[in-house]
Protein backbone atom coordinates (compact mmCIF):
# COMPACT_ATOMS: atom_id res chain seq x y z
CA UNK A 1 0.00 0.00 0.00
CA UNK A 2 1.04 3.53 -0.67
CA UNK A 3 1.67 5.44 2.67
CA UNK A 4 -0.13 8.97 2.86
CA UNK A 5 2.06 12.38 3.14
CA UNK A 6 0.62 15.08 5.10
CA UNK A 7 2.40 17.81 4.13
CA UNK A 8 -6.48 35.75 7.19
CA UNK A 9 -9.01 37.05 7.06
CA UNK A 10 -12.54 36.20 7.89
CA UNK A 11 -13.16 32.55 9.81
CA UNK A 12 -16.08 30.46 8.47
CA UNK A 13 -17.42 28.41 11.11
CA UNK A 14 -20.18 25.79 10.52
CA UNK A 15 -22.19 23.46 12.46
CA UNK A 16 -21.88 19.91 11.89
CA UNK A 17 -25.13 18.68 9.94
CA UNK A 18 -26.46 15.20 10.89
CA UNK A 19 -27.32 13.25 7.92
CA UNK A 20 -28.89 10.70 7.43
CA UNK A 21 -27.03 8.61 5.14
CA UNK A 22 -28.49 6.17 2.59
CA UNK A 23 -28.03 2.54 2.47
CA UNK A 24 -23.96 2.40 1.53
CA UNK A 25 -23.93 -0.63 -1.17
CA UNK A 26 -20.32 -1.94 -2.16
CA UNK A 27 -21.23 -1.63 -6.06
CA UNK A 28 -24.65 -0.30 -7.73
CA UNK A 29 -26.32 0.98 -10.90
CA UNK A 30 -24.00 3.12 -12.87
CA UNK A 31 -20.76 1.75 -11.40
CA UNK A 32 -21.77 -1.87 -11.83
CA UNK A 33 -20.29 -2.50 -14.93
CA UNK A 34 -18.25 0.20 -16.24
CA UNK A 35 -16.06 0.38 -19.43
CA UNK A 36 -12.49 -0.08 -18.53
CA UNK A 37 -9.68 1.13 -20.58
CA UNK A 38 -5.75 0.62 -19.96
CA UNK A 39 -4.07 4.10 -21.11
CA UNK A 40 -0.86 2.49 -21.25
CA UNK A 41 0.91 -0.89 -22.00
CA UNK A 42 4.47 -0.30 -20.19
CA UNK A 43 5.52 -1.15 -17.14
CA UNK A 44 7.29 1.72 -16.35
CA UNK A 45 6.35 4.04 -13.07
CA UNK A 46 3.35 6.74 -13.81
CA UNK A 47 1.22 8.58 -11.69
CA UNK A 48 -1.53 10.43 -11.73
CA UNK A 49 -2.91 13.77 -10.31
CA UNK A 50 -6.11 15.23 -9.30
CA UNK A 51 -6.16 17.17 -12.43
CA UNK A 52 -5.22 14.39 -14.88
CA UNK A 53 -8.46 14.24 -16.57
CA UNK A 54 -10.62 16.88 -17.87
CA UNK A 55 -13.56 16.66 -20.91
CA UNK A 56 -13.79 18.72 -23.74
CA UNK A 57 -17.48 19.76 -24.96
CA UNK A 58 -17.29 16.98 -27.28
CA UNK A 59 -16.92 14.47 -24.88
CA UNK A 60 -13.28 14.00 -25.58
CA UNK A 61 -11.61 12.98 -22.44
CA UNK A 62 -8.11 14.60 -21.89
CA UNK A 63 -5.60 12.84 -19.54
CA UNK A 64 -2.04 13.82 -18.47
CA UNK A 65 -0.06 11.94 -16.03
CA UNK A 66 3.94 11.71 -15.40
CA UNK A 67 5.37 8.63 -16.80
CA UNK A 68 9.07 7.84 -15.20
CA UNK A 69 10.99 7.03 -18.23
CA UNK A 70 14.46 7.00 -18.98
CA UNK A 71 16.32 9.81 -17.62
CA UNK A 72 13.43 10.70 -15.20
CA UNK A 73 9.93 11.58 -15.01
CA UNK A 74 8.17 13.29 -18.15
CA UNK A 75 4.51 14.14 -19.10
CA UNK A 76 2.73 12.97 -21.16
CA UNK A 77 -0.82 13.46 -22.64
CA UNK A 78 -3.13 11.62 -24.19
CA UNK A 79 -7.10 11.91 -26.03
CA UNK A 80 -10.08 9.62 -26.99
CA UNK A 81 -12.67 10.49 -29.38
CA UNK A 82 -16.06 10.24 -28.61
CA UNK A 83 -16.34 5.94 -30.24
CA UNK A 84 -13.91 5.42 -27.14
CA UNK A 85 -10.93 5.20 -29.26
CA UNK A 86 -7.55 5.86 -27.55
CA UNK A 87 -4.45 7.35 -29.23
CA UNK A 88 -0.83 7.15 -28.59
CA UNK A 89 0.71 9.08 -25.69
CA UNK A 90 2.68 11.89 -26.54
CA UNK A 91 5.24 13.94 -24.64
CA UNK A 92 4.47 17.47 -23.40
CA UNK A 93 6.74 20.04 -23.03
CA UNK A 94 10.67 19.49 -23.23
CA UNK A 95 11.22 15.86 -23.50
CA UNK A 96 15.15 16.49 -22.06
CA UNK A 97 14.25 17.81 -18.74
CA UNK A 98 12.41 16.38 -15.33
CA UNK A 99 8.59 17.08 -14.92
CA UNK A 100 6.21 16.72 -12.65
CA UNK A 101 2.88 17.23 -11.30
CA UNK A 102 0.60 17.78 -14.33
CA UNK A 103 -2.70 19.45 -14.71
CA UNK A 104 -5.15 19.61 -17.35
CA UNK A 105 -8.09 22.08 -18.84
CA UNK A 106 -9.73 22.37 -21.98
CA UNK A 107 -10.47 25.97 -23.18
CA UNK A 108 -13.90 25.51 -25.59
CA UNK A 109 -12.85 29.23 -26.88
CA UNK A 110 -9.39 28.40 -27.99
CA UNK A 111 -10.36 24.45 -28.60
CA UNK A 112 -6.97 23.22 -26.85
CA UNK A 113 -5.69 21.39 -23.79
CA UNK A 114 -3.92 23.32 -21.79
CA UNK A 115 -1.23 21.35 -19.30
CA UNK A 116 0.43 22.73 -16.32
CA UNK A 117 3.34 21.13 -14.56
CA UNK A 118 7.04 21.83 -12.82
CA UNK A 119 9.84 21.93 -14.27
CA UNK A 120 13.77 22.14 -12.98
CA UNK A 121 11.57 23.63 -9.65
CA UNK A 122 9.76 26.19 -12.26
CA UNK A 123 6.39 26.20 -13.62
CA UNK A 124 5.54 25.62 -17.18
CA UNK A 125 2.48 25.82 -19.31
CA UNK A 126 1.96 24.03 -22.79
CA UNK A 127 -1.31 24.15 -24.85
CA UNK A 128 -2.07 22.43 -28.33
CA UNK A 129 -3.50 19.14 -29.33
CA UNK A 130 -1.81 15.84 -29.89
CA UNK A 131 1.21 16.20 -31.64
CA UNK A 132 0.81 20.18 -31.68
CA UNK A 133 2.46 21.82 -28.25
CA UNK A 134 3.59 24.94 -27.42
CA UNK A 135 5.39 25.44 -23.73
CA UNK A 136 6.28 28.20 -22.40
CA UNK A 137 7.94 28.75 -18.34
CA UNK A 138 4.95 31.01 -16.28
CA UNK A 139 7.80 31.51 -13.31
CA UNK A 140 11.55 30.35 -14.32
CA UNK A 141 13.24 31.77 -11.12
CA UNK A 142 15.70 30.95 -8.45
CA UNK A 143 13.25 29.78 -5.92
CA UNK A 144 11.00 26.55 -5.39
CA UNK A 145 7.92 26.47 -7.16
CA UNK A 146 5.39 23.53 -7.01
CA UNK A 147 2.58 21.60 -7.64
CA UNK A 148 0.66 23.98 -10.19
CA UNK A 149 -3.21 23.88 -10.78
CA UNK A 150 -5.34 25.10 -13.86
CA UNK A 151 -8.84 26.27 -14.49
CA UNK A 152 -10.26 28.20 -17.90
CA UNK A 153 -12.74 31.30 -17.52
CA UNK A 154 -15.45 31.75 -19.98
CA UNK A 155 -13.35 33.84 -22.30
CA UNK A 156 -10.83 31.17 -23.06
CA UNK A 157 -8.43 32.66 -20.69
CA UNK A 158 -6.32 30.46 -18.31
CA UNK A 159 -5.73 30.87 -14.76
CA UNK A 160 -2.97 28.76 -13.01
CA UNK A 161 -1.90 28.64 -8.85
CA UNK A 162 0.90 26.96 -7.30
CA UNK A 163 3.20 27.06 -4.26
CA UNK A 164 6.01 29.42 -4.22
CA UNK A 165 8.93 30.04 -2.15
CA UNK A 166 8.51 33.85 -1.63
CA UNK A 167 12.41 35.41 -1.25
CA UNK A 168 11.00 38.57 -0.33
CA UNK A 169 9.17 36.71 3.03
CA UNK A 170 10.95 33.54 2.85
CA UNK A 171 7.89 31.83 3.55
CA UNK A 172 5.82 29.48 1.67
CA UNK A 173 3.06 31.35 -0.48
CA UNK A 174 0.14 30.63 -3.15
CA UNK A 175 0.84 31.79 -6.33
CA UNK A 176 -1.68 33.00 -8.96
CA UNK A 177 -1.21 33.48 -12.99
CA UNK A 178 -3.64 34.56 -15.84
CA UNK A 179 -2.42 34.10 -19.59
CA UNK A 180 -3.01 35.83 -22.43
CA UNK A 181 -1.82 35.45 -25.88
CA UNK A 182 0.34 37.46 -27.94
CA UNK A 183 0.61 35.66 -31.14
CA UNK A 184 0.80 31.45 -30.06
CA UNK A 185 2.34 32.23 -26.98
CA UNK A 186 0.81 33.18 -23.88
CA UNK A 187 1.65 36.30 -21.53
CA UNK A 188 1.72 35.28 -18.23
CA UNK A 189 0.31 37.99 -15.19
CA UNK A 190 2.24 36.96 -11.63
CA UNK A 191 1.22 37.79 -8.46
CA UNK A 192 2.49 36.03 -5.00
CA UNK A 193 -0.72 36.22 -2.54
CA UNK A 194 1.34 37.76 0.63
CA UNK A 195 -1.63 37.00 3.07
CA UNK A 196 -1.71 33.01 2.01
CA UNK A 197 -0.48 31.13 5.14
CA UNK A 198 0.92 27.50 4.55
CA UNK A 199 3.48 27.28 7.41
CA UNK A 200 6.62 25.54 7.58
CA UNK A 201 5.73 22.59 5.70
CA UNK A 202 3.80 24.45 2.82
CA UNK A 203 5.24 22.68 -0.08
CA UNK A 204 2.21 20.02 0.92
CA UNK A 205 -0.54 22.93 0.63
CA UNK A 206 -2.18 21.33 -2.27
CA UNK A 207 -3.61 24.49 -3.79
CA UNK A 208 -6.63 23.94 -6.32
CA UNK A 209 -8.35 26.61 -8.65
CA UNK A 210 -11.38 27.30 -10.12
CA UNK A 211 -13.14 30.55 -12.06
CA UNK A 212 -16.15 31.65 -12.81
CA UNK A 213 -16.70 32.78 -16.34
CA UNK A 214 -16.28 36.02 -15.73
CA UNK A 215 -12.43 35.09 -14.37
CA UNK A 216 -12.93 35.37 -10.64
CA UNK A 217 -11.00 33.18 -9.59
CA UNK A 218 -11.00 30.89 -6.46
CA UNK A 219 -7.93 29.07 -5.15
CA UNK A 220 -8.23 26.44 -2.41
CA UNK A 221 -5.18 25.38 -0.03
CA UNK A 222 -3.45 23.25 2.77
CA UNK A 223 -3.20 26.64 5.30
CA UNK A 224 -2.32 26.78 9.15
CA UNK A 225 0.53 24.62 10.59
CA UNK A 226 1.21 21.40 11.56
CA UNK A 227 -1.88 20.11 13.86
CA UNK A 228 -4.22 23.24 13.16
CA UNK A 229 -4.27 22.38 9.44
CA UNK A 230 -7.50 24.01 7.44
CA UNK A 231 -8.73 24.60 3.88
CA UNK A 232 -8.37 28.24 3.39
CA UNK A 233 -9.93 30.07 0.56
CA UNK A 234 -8.74 32.98 -1.61
CA UNK A 235 -10.41 34.78 -4.21
CA UNK A 236 -10.44 37.79 -6.01
CA UNK A 237 -12.92 39.82 -7.30
CA UNK A 238 -12.63 40.97 -11.12
CA UNK A 239 -10.55 38.48 -13.55
CA UNK A 240 -6.42 38.95 -13.66
CA UNK A 241 -4.04 39.59 -10.67
CA UNK A 242 -5.77 42.48 -7.94
CA UNK A 243 -6.68 42.23 -4.68
CA UNK A 244 -7.55 39.22 -2.53
CA UNK A 245 -10.39 38.51 -0.02
CA UNK A 246 -9.52 35.33 2.69
CA UNK A 247 -10.92 33.08 4.82
CA UNK A 248 -10.63 29.65 6.72
CA UNK A 249 -13.04 26.99 5.94
CA UNK A 250 -13.95 24.34 8.67
CA UNK A 251 -15.24 20.57 8.17
CA UNK A 252 -15.68 17.72 10.51
CA UNK A 253 -12.26 16.95 10.59
CA UNK A 254 -9.70 18.33 13.18
CA UNK A 255 -7.22 18.84 10.22
CA UNK A 256 -7.64 19.16 6.67
CA UNK A 257 -5.11 18.56 3.86
CA UNK A 258 -7.04 18.42 0.62
CA UNK A 259 -9.86 19.99 -1.11
CA UNK A 260 -11.18 19.77 -5.00
CA UNK A 261 -13.93 22.83 -5.81
CA UNK A 262 -16.15 23.54 -8.79
CA UNK A 263 -17.78 26.78 -9.78
CA UNK A 264 -21.32 27.19 -11.21
CA UNK A 265 -21.83 29.48 -13.94
CA UNK A 266 -23.79 32.03 -11.00
CA UNK A 267 -21.12 31.59 -8.69
CA UNK A 268 -21.67 29.10 -6.42
CA UNK A 269 -19.21 26.91 -4.94
CA UNK A 270 -19.05 22.92 -4.26
CA UNK A 271 -16.32 22.48 -2.30
CA UNK A 272 -15.04 18.62 -1.42
CA UNK A 273 -12.49 18.28 1.80
CA UNK A 274 -10.41 15.22 2.91
CA UNK A 275 -8.74 15.38 6.18
CA UNK A 276 -8.62 13.29 9.70
CA UNK A 277 -8.71 13.99 13.51
CA UNK A 278 -4.96 12.92 13.80
CA UNK A 279 -1.90 10.64 12.71
CA UNK A 280 -3.60 7.10 12.13
CA UNK A 281 -7.18 7.98 12.67
CA UNK A 282 -9.68 7.38 9.75
CA UNK A 283 -9.81 10.03 7.20
CA UNK A 284 -12.91 11.63 6.02
CA UNK A 285 -14.58 13.65 2.72
CA UNK A 286 -16.89 16.20 4.01
CA UNK A 287 -19.02 18.59 1.03
CA UNK A 288 -19.88 22.28 1.95
CA UNK A 289 -21.83 24.33 -0.24
CA UNK A 290 -21.93 28.27 -1.06
CA UNK A 291 -24.89 29.36 -2.66
CA UNK A 292 -24.58 32.66 -5.08
CA UNK A 293 -24.42 35.39 -2.96
CA UNK A 294 -25.16 33.59 0.29
CA UNK A 295 -22.59 32.33 3.01
CA UNK A 296 -21.39 28.70 3.60
CA UNK A 297 -24.16 25.70 4.38
CA UNK A 298 -23.41 23.58 7.22
CA UNK A 299 -20.71 20.81 6.15
CA UNK A 300 -21.75 17.41 5.35
CA UNK A 301 -20.35 14.01 5.48
CA UNK A 302 -20.01 12.43 2.26
CA UNK A 303 -17.76 9.27 2.60
CA UNK A 304 -20.03 7.55 5.15
CA UNK A 305 -18.31 5.18 7.61
CA UNK A 306 -15.78 5.12 5.19
CA UNK A 307 -11.97 6.21 5.87
CA UNK A 308 -11.51 8.42 2.90
CA UNK A 309 -8.84 10.87 1.23
CA UNK A 310 -7.86 13.05 -1.41
CA UNK A 311 -11.25 14.11 -2.75
CA UNK A 312 -11.98 14.65 -6.53
CA UNK A 313 -15.41 16.42 -7.49
CA UNK A 314 -17.24 17.47 -10.46
CA UNK A 315 -21.20 18.44 -10.35
CA UNK A 316 -23.88 17.26 -12.82
CA UNK A 317 -25.89 19.37 -15.44
CA UNK A 318 -28.43 19.42 -12.66
CA UNK A 319 -25.99 20.56 -10.14
CA UNK A 320 -25.88 18.31 -7.32
CA UNK A 321 -22.21 17.12 -6.54
CA UNK A 322 -20.36 13.83 -7.20
CA UNK A 323 -16.95 13.35 -5.36
CA UNK A 324 -14.55 10.11 -5.78
CA UNK A 325 -11.71 9.45 -3.14
CA UNK A 326 -9.19 7.01 -1.85
CA UNK A 327 -10.20 4.35 0.87
CA UNK A 328 -7.78 4.55 3.52
CA UNK A 329 -6.45 2.33 6.01
CA UNK A 330 -4.57 3.90 9.12
CA UNK A 331 -2.54 6.08 7.19
CA UNK A 332 -1.87 4.04 4.59
CA UNK A 333 -4.01 4.33 0.69
CA UNK A 334 -5.70 0.79 0.23
CA UNK A 335 -5.54 1.23 -3.59
CA UNK A 336 -9.57 1.00 -3.70
CA UNK A 337 -11.58 4.23 -5.30
CA UNK A 338 -14.88 4.99 -3.58
CA UNK A 339 -17.53 7.39 -5.51
CA UNK A 340 -20.12 9.40 -2.95
CA UNK A 341 -22.93 11.04 -4.52
CA UNK A 342 -26.51 12.98 -3.08
CA UNK A 343 -29.89 12.25 -3.82
CA UNK A 344 -32.79 13.87 -4.01
CA UNK A 345 -33.55 13.74 -0.29
CA UNK A 346 -30.13 15.20 1.09
CA UNK A 347 -28.46 11.32 1.79
CA UNK A 348 -25.34 10.58 0.35
CA UNK A 349 -25.04 7.23 -1.30
CA UNK A 350 -21.09 5.76 -1.27
CA UNK A 351 -20.45 3.11 -4.08
CA UNK A 352 -17.09 1.05 -4.85
CA UNK A 353 -15.86 2.30 -8.55
CA UNK A 354 -11.96 0.31 -9.05
CA UNK A 355 -9.83 -1.62 -6.79
CA UNK A 356 -7.44 -2.94 -5.64
CA UNK A 357 -4.17 -1.03 -7.14
CA UNK A 358 -5.70 1.81 -8.16
CA UNK A 359 -4.40 5.42 -6.88
CA UNK A 360 -5.04 9.31 -7.02
CA UNK A 361 -8.34 9.82 -8.65
CA UNK A 362 -9.20 12.29 -11.32
CA UNK A 363 -12.90 12.81 -12.07
CA UNK A 364 -15.48 14.44 -14.06
CA UNK A 365 -18.98 14.19 -15.73
CA UNK A 366 -19.61 14.55 -19.25
CA UNK A 367 -22.48 15.88 -21.26
CA UNK A 368 -24.71 13.15 -20.89
CA UNK A 369 -24.00 12.46 -17.31
CA UNK A 370 -21.77 9.33 -17.56
CA UNK A 371 -18.90 9.65 -14.96
CA UNK A 372 -15.01 9.41 -16.02
CA UNK A 373 -12.30 8.47 -13.33
CA UNK A 374 -8.55 8.59 -14.16
CA UNK A 375 -6.32 6.60 -11.62
CA UNK A 376 -3.00 5.01 -11.97
CA UNK A 377 -2.04 1.51 -10.92
CA UNK A 378 1.05 0.05 -9.41
CA UNK A 379 1.06 0.77 -5.82
CA UNK A 380 0.37 -2.57 -4.17
CA UNK A 381 1.53 -4.67 -7.34
CA UNK A 382 4.44 -2.89 -8.78
CA UNK A 383 2.19 -3.41 -12.49
CA UNK A 384 1.90 0.12 -13.59
CA UNK A 385 -0.69 1.41 -16.08
CA UNK A 386 -2.68 4.49 -16.87
CA UNK A 387 -6.18 3.34 -16.65
CA UNK A 388 -9.27 5.02 -17.86
CA UNK A 389 -13.20 4.43 -16.04
CA UNK A 390 -16.44 5.26 -17.30
CA UNK A 391 -19.52 4.50 -15.83
CA UNK A 392 -21.72 2.15 -17.78
CA UNK A 393 -24.51 5.02 -16.80
CA UNK A 394 -25.63 8.35 -16.29
CA UNK A 395 -24.35 9.17 -12.82
CA UNK A 396 -27.57 11.58 -11.97
CA UNK A 397 -30.48 9.99 -14.61
CA UNK A 398 -32.83 9.01 -11.73
CA UNK A 399 -31.94 12.04 -9.73
CA UNK A 400 -34.65 14.46 -11.71
CA UNK A 401 -34.06 17.98 -12.63
CA UNK A 402 -33.24 21.66 -11.76
CA UNK A 403 -35.29 22.12 -15.37
CA UNK A 404 -39.25 21.85 -15.67
CA UNK A 405 -39.92 18.39 -16.67
CA UNK A 406 -39.49 17.70 -20.18
CA UNK A 407 -37.65 20.62 -20.67
CA UNK A 408 -35.28 20.27 -23.39
CA UNK A 409 -32.31 21.00 -21.27
CA UNK A 410 -32.47 17.72 -19.59
CA UNK A 411 -30.90 15.38 -22.92
CA UNK A 412 -30.12 17.92 -25.56
CA UNK A 413 -26.77 16.81 -26.99
CA UNK A 414 -24.64 18.21 -29.44
CA UNK A 415 -21.04 16.50 -30.87
CA UNK A 416 -18.64 16.48 -33.68
CA UNK A 417 -15.84 14.21 -34.34
CA UNK A 418 -13.71 14.31 -35.26
CA UNK A 419 -13.24 18.27 -34.21
CA UNK A 420 -9.87 18.50 -36.07
CA UNK A 421 -10.88 17.78 -39.52
CA UNK A 422 -10.01 17.78 -44.03
CA UNK A 423 -13.18 16.42 -45.36
CA UNK A 424 -16.21 15.98 -42.88
CA UNK A 425 -16.78 16.05 -39.63
CA UNK A 426 -19.47 13.64 -38.58
CA UNK A 427 -22.46 16.05 -35.71
CA UNK A 428 -23.97 14.28 -33.39
CA UNK A 429 -27.39 16.06 -31.88
CA UNK A 430 -30.90 15.35 -30.06
CA UNK A 431 -32.77 16.28 -27.09
CA UNK A 432 -35.35 13.95 -25.21
CA UNK A 433 -38.38 15.46 -25.83
CA UNK A 434 -40.47 16.36 -28.71
CA UNK A 435 -40.07 19.86 -30.46
CA UNK A 436 -38.17 22.20 -32.88
CA UNK A 437 -34.89 21.93 -33.64
CA UNK A 438 -32.13 23.71 -35.66
CA UNK A 439 -28.66 22.95 -36.52
CA UNK A 440 -26.62 25.81 -38.06
CA UNK A 441 -22.60 26.21 -39.20
CA UNK A 442 -21.39 29.74 -38.38
CA UNK A 443 -18.26 30.93 -39.34
CA UNK A 444 -15.69 33.37 -36.67
CA UNK A 445 -17.40 36.59 -37.10
CA UNK A 446 -21.31 34.95 -36.53
CA UNK A 447 -22.79 34.29 -40.06
CA UNK A 448 -24.28 31.82 -40.65
CA UNK A 449 -23.35 29.35 -43.55
CA UNK A 450 -25.11 26.38 -43.37
CA UNK A 451 -28.50 25.16 -42.30
CA UNK A 452 -28.43 20.92 -41.19
CA UNK A 453 -31.60 20.62 -39.74
CA UNK A 454 -34.57 22.68 -39.11
CA UNK A 455 -37.86 21.83 -37.79
CA UNK A 456 -39.89 19.37 -35.66
CA UNK A 457 -37.90 16.37 -34.10
CA UNK A 458 -38.81 13.24 -32.00
CA UNK A 459 -37.38 12.49 -29.11
CA UNK A 460 -33.90 10.55 -29.55
CA UNK A 461 -30.14 10.78 -31.37
CA UNK A 462 -29.75 11.83 -34.77
CA UNK A 463 -26.29 12.80 -36.90
CA UNK A 464 -25.36 14.46 -40.18
CA UNK A 465 -21.91 14.26 -41.86
CA UNK A 466 -21.16 18.56 -42.61
CA UNK A 467 -18.69 18.51 -45.80
CA UNK A 468 -17.53 22.47 -46.14
CA UNK A 469 -16.47 22.06 -49.78
CA UNK A 470 -16.00 25.49 -51.17
CA UNK A 471 -15.27 27.09 -47.68
CA UNK A 472 -11.80 28.43 -46.62
CA UNK A 473 -10.06 26.74 -44.14
CA UNK A 474 -10.88 27.76 -40.29
CA UNK A 475 -12.77 27.83 -37.17
CA UNK A 476 -16.17 27.06 -37.48
CA UNK A 477 -18.75 26.84 -34.85
CA UNK A 478 -21.89 24.73 -34.90
CA UNK A 479 -25.11 25.83 -32.83
CA UNK A 480 -28.20 23.47 -31.62
CA UNK A 481 -31.46 25.23 -30.99
CA UNK A 482 -33.54 22.79 -29.14
CA UNK A 483 -36.84 24.47 -27.70
CA UNK A 484 -35.20 27.83 -26.99
CA UNK A 485 -32.50 26.57 -25.20
CA UNK A 486 -28.87 26.68 -26.98
CA UNK A 487 -25.98 24.43 -27.07
CA UNK A 488 -22.80 25.22 -29.16
CA UNK A 489 -19.32 23.47 -30.21
CA UNK A 490 -16.88 24.16 -32.25
CA UNK A 491 -14.45 22.52 -34.75
CA UNK A 492 -11.47 23.09 -37.50
CA UNK A 493 -11.54 22.50 -41.04
CA UNK A 494 -7.84 22.59 -42.52
CA UNK A 495 -8.26 21.41 -45.68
Amino acid sequence: MNRMSEGRGSLVFACALAIAFGTTSLLWGQWQNPVIDTITNTQIRKETTIQSLCLDDSDMVHLVWKDQVTGGWRIFYCTNSPAGIWGTPQYVGDTMEVAFDPAVSWSSVVGEAFVVYEQNSDIYAAHGSVGLWQAEAIVANAQLDCSPTIAIDGWGMPHASWITDDPNTGQYKIAYAMGAFAGPYLIWDVQTLTASDLGPYGTGASPFIAVTPDGVAHIVYRGGDYGNYHIHHAWNSVQGPTVWDYEVLYSGNLNDFSASMVIEDDGACHLAVGGNDGWGFPGRIYYLYKPSGQAWQQYELASSGNSAANPSMSIDLNGRPHIVWMETSGNMYTGNIYYSRKNTVGNWQVSSVIGTDHFTPSFGIDGEGYGHVACHTGGNTGLYDIYHVKSSGALSVDEGSRYPTGDAHTGTILKSWPTLFQTFTEITYGNSCYGRVTLGVYNSIGERISVLADGLMAPGVHSVRWHPRELSAGTYFIRLIADGFERNTKCVYLP
